[in-house]
């Protein structure tokens, strides 16, 4: 159980649609965005929660939960090291998560090789399994709205 991991620091990148990029220093492969404040949260709920749930899974090590004042300098030490201005509108909030990891269900699909060699070079670049980036892809596919 992960009840607070880390923290959203969310950095407001456009005024007029409320766009804020979400991020989490403990965590620094993961991230997220959201159009206002409580769409980021909720998408800072579910990536955390998931990115939780695909380490755990696969037997990765999670690092402690920082508090707020530790996740907060950390998210601005970073900032620093990209030389990324912090605006006076940022805002760092503790994201809660509760992982459920379930036991993987072992598929075949069939695919053209084109694809699947594109598939792997992402997954290599983002750090992912060839599971991981499909399963990562399948979820951002299914929570599109449907427009029919």
């Amino acid at each position: 159980k992960c009840p607070v991991h880390g923290g959203l620091h969310g950095r407001r990148w456009c005024k007029t649609c409320q766009l804020y990029n979400v991020s989490f220093p403990d965590l620094p492969r993961c991230v997220t965005f959201g159009h206002g404040i409580n769409a980021a949260m909720e998408a800072a709920i579910d990536a955390l929660t998931g990115y939780l749930e695909v380490e755990m899974a696969s037997g990765e090590t999670i690092p402690e939960a920082s508090d707020y004042a530790k996740a907060q300098a950390q998210a601005q030490k970073q900032s620093r090291e990209l030389a990324l201005d912090i605006p006076a509108d940022t805002v760092y909030l503790l994201v809660p998560a509760d992982p459920q990891p379930e036991p993987f269900v072992r598929v075949a699909i069939s695919m053209q090789p084109p694809l699947l060699i594109q598939i792997d070079r992402r997954a290599k670049e983002e750090g992912l399994s060839r599971s991981g980036l499909l399963a990562a892809a399948a979820r951002e596919y299914l929570a599109r709205p449907i427009e029919r």
